[in-house]
């Protein structure tokens, strides 16, 4: 088999997609255990610095992934092709206006998805979200704004929609030069798998079940928001936008209201969901006709 016979094998292309992601396991994961260690050796307590450590460790990880990431878009592949065509159409007054509707949209959803993940109680039953909601809101809010709601975001976006996403609709979507109307209808329904799969890819990476949940299905919308955009900053601002608003809710007391009674709480749910749909429908139609 030659060189080019074996990057076009099946086997070949999906360990292209996997390959980032481990890439990402080591870089963050040895980085975290050198500035632990780094941390004791310094007479700090770990535990009480987990976010300050995780802020620089993902901040160490981001130039592996963004080679990833601009070794792709240099490529002439489908996806990015795609991308580029569909962001090139869009002015400058749009960007913004994406920008912004998606940071709210995201905000929204992540509201939404985690009051409705306390009113199935999963969260008093796991353990392992438990144990990573105490690391992340430990370190200070100074820490939580920059890593959780900026690197961090900006890591995971730039590997699970800007490389994952964008590999796996490489590897499903087949050549349509003729733009049939079949191929059109079977190029939406490998985009939609993708957004699916590289969700999925995205919720097992929190390795517990309550984030899961909440990252799989948050992968799907914001897959979708970087179709609408051409480009992942779509998918980053809701990302920090839902990060944004749960450091909010943690360290201030703007939606103690919320946990008044059962009443607040179930209209403060339904209230961001509205919210988020009628978010979702305005950046659909600000897309739908460039």
């Amino acid at each position: 088999m030659n060189p080019k016979e074996r990057m076009s094998s099946p086997i070949f292309r999906a360990v292209h997609i996997i390959y980032p992601i481990f890439v990402y396991f080591v870089a963050i994961n040895l980085s975290m255990s050198l500035f632990t260690m780094l941390a004791t050796f310094l007479g700090a307590d770990p535990q009480e610095q987990y976010m300050a450590l995780q802020t620089a460790a993902v901040a160490v990880t981001i130039p592996f992934i963004a080679r990833h990431y601009q070794k792709d878009k240099n490529e002439p592949t489908v996806f990015w092709e795609h991308m580029d065509l569909e962001i090139a159409k869009k002015s400058s007054i749009k960007r913004m206006m994406n920008g912004i509707l998606m940071f709210l949209g995201g905000a929204a959803a992540g509201l939404a998805l985690n009051n409705l993940l306390i009113l199935s109680q999963l969260e008093e039953i796991s353990q392992g979200y438990q144990q990573v909601n105490e690391q992340l809101f430990s370190g200070g809010i100074l820490f939580e704004l920059l890593g959780a709601c900026l690197l961090t975001p900006f890591l995971e976006e730039l590997l699970y929609r800007g490389v994952v996403y964008g590999r796996l609709c490489d590897l499903m979507i087949l050549d349509n030069d003729k733009k049939t109307a079949q191929g059109k209808k079977r190029e939406r329904v490998s985009r939609i798998l993708a957004m699916i799969i590289s969700a999925l890819l995205f919720g097992v990476i929190h390795m517990n079940l309550v984030q899961f949940i909440y990252a799989g299905v948050l992968g799907i919308f914001l897959a979708w928001l970087m179709e609408q955009t051409g480009h992942f900053y779509g998918a980053l601002l809701a990302h920090m936008g839902a990060n944004f608003l749960a450091v909010l809710r943690v360290e201030t007391t703007v939606f103690s209201w919320m946990e008044l009674g059962t009443v607040e709480f179930y209209a403060a749910t339904a209230v961001a969901a509205v919210l988020g749909v009628l978010l979702v429908l305005g950046i659909w139609f600000l897309n739908k006709n460039h």
